[in-house]
């Protein structure tokens, strides 16, 4: 190597180790925390992330000047709760405290990420709107053999909420296997796994299932909890290429209308006892590719 070379790669050298030198000595200051803070995705198994717009839910810290602030939730339909915190720097990372319990947030990249009993958010000071998974149309005339293959749960659609259809948001996972109207349906639900045998037939666009044989294990002491009944089960085959389950008791997705909510009664003082809340449940499926 000439002179002129080693030279140069001496400079080069020199350059990168001052440059890890100065990240390594690079701490947060006040100035990149103080504002407003937008949890965008959240995590209760520290795998399966959502949007807590998917639960109707919208979460902001606040961080001020004074090393205080406030941690504001809002749910749909009940009033915002709001609680002080402090917070200090230590590092590359902020301490924050609230009722008494104190939770480290990890600064990287302009985003915190903050775990709090049990709870995984990543919080930026960019607020991302949430955008709900609008469904495709049922297929007009599918055939038996469309709904053959192997399918997976990935969103459930739960009183009007979308949430992750694993894990333990809706605490509910679906797997099928379908080939020529007879499926296998293993369904984990609160930690009891059932698999039910099904013989299905179709009726217009819909393919209907009827249980034939059923097998539970129960892995936890909640051995009578079911989400839904696996006795009579239909499922839409739609054009953007998921698998709808609905239960068989609702109206045909044809029908069905953003705006229509289930009747209600109302009680003695004119209030709506359930508050138009929204009883439907779907489940989307994603087939399984090899």
């Amino acid at each position: 190597m000439s002179k002129k070379m080693k030279f140069w790669t001496a400079g080069a050298l020199g350059v990168m180790m001052a440059g890890l030198i100065g990240m390594n000595a690079y701490a947060l200051e006040d100035k990149d925390i103080v504002g407003t803070w937008y949890v965008n995705s959240m995590s209760l198994d520290g795998e399966n992330t959502f949007h807590p717009g998917m639960m109707k839910m919208e979460m902001t810290f606040n961080f001020t000047e004074d090393g205080k602030g406030e941690i504001s939730e809002l749910m749909e339909g009940q009033e915002p709760g709001v609680d002080a915190m402090e917070w200090k720097i230590d590092g590359d990372k902020v301490l924050i405290t609230a009722d008494d319990q104190t939770v480290e947030g990890e600064y990287s990249d302009g985003t915190l990420s903050v775990e709090m009993d049990g709870l995984s958010v990543v919080l930026s000071q960019e607020k991302e709107e949430y955008v709900p998974y609008v469904p495709g149309k049922p297929v007009a005339e599918p055939k038996l053999e469309d709904f053959n293959g192997d399918w997976t749960s990935t969103l459930i659609d739960l009183y009007g909420m979308q949430m992750p259809a694993t894990g333990e948001i809706a605490g509910v996972e679906m797997k099928m296997s379908i080939t020529d109207g007879n499926a296998t349906l293993v369904l984990l639900e609160e930690g009891n796994e059932t698999t039910t045998e099904l013989k299905g037939v179709m009726e217009e666009n819909a393919l209907i299932f009827n249980a034939e044989t059923q097998k539970e294990e129960t892995e936890t002491d909640s051995e009578n909890y079911h989400l839904f009944s696996t006795d009579t089960m239909r499922f839409y085959l739609l054009e953007d290429g998921k698998l709808c389950f609905t239960t068989a008791d609702s109206l045909p997705m044809e029908e069905e209308t953003e705006t229509e909510a289930p009747a209600t009664e109302e009680s003695e003082d004119g209030e709506d006892d359930f508050g138009g809340f929204d009883f439907t449940i779907k489940v989307y499926l994603d087939r399984v590719m090899e």
